[in-house]
């Protein structure tokens, strides 16, 4: 393929036609750059659906199986839970254990 430049008195036009192809490629390369954004962001969301699905029906699955052992056990529950008040409230009442003052401390005597 053998291109010869153009004659002097057709740059002008030829500057122009050139310009106008290289923008409407830029256009296009920017229509294909929205589209392929806007298609991942699709994706993504989709993908953040099922796992927030997925992660609701598992704590859901959990909520009825503890419902279901609590029901079935509740001996154990009562005293796992009575167990775990009194280390609390040991650990809460050692954090903030001092000794009362006397009353000659306290009223200076």
């Amino acid at each position: 393929m053998n291109t010869s430049p153009p004659p002097f008195d057709q740059l002008p036009q030829a500057a122009k036609d050139l310009a106008d192809h290289a923008t409407q490629a830029a256009k296009d390369a920017a229509q294909r750059g929205i589209a392929a954004t806007k298609d991942a962001a699709q994706h993504a969301g989709q993908a953040a659906k099922d796992l927030y699905q997925n992660a609701a029906s598992r704590a859901e699955d959990t909520l009825d199986q503890s419902k279901k052992y609590m029901r079935e056990n509740p001996v154990p529950t009562v005293l796992g839970a009575f167990a775990l008040g009194l280390t609390l409230g040991a650990l809460l009442g050692l954090s903030h254990h001092h000794q009362e003052p006397t009353l000659r401390e306290r009223f200076r005597w």
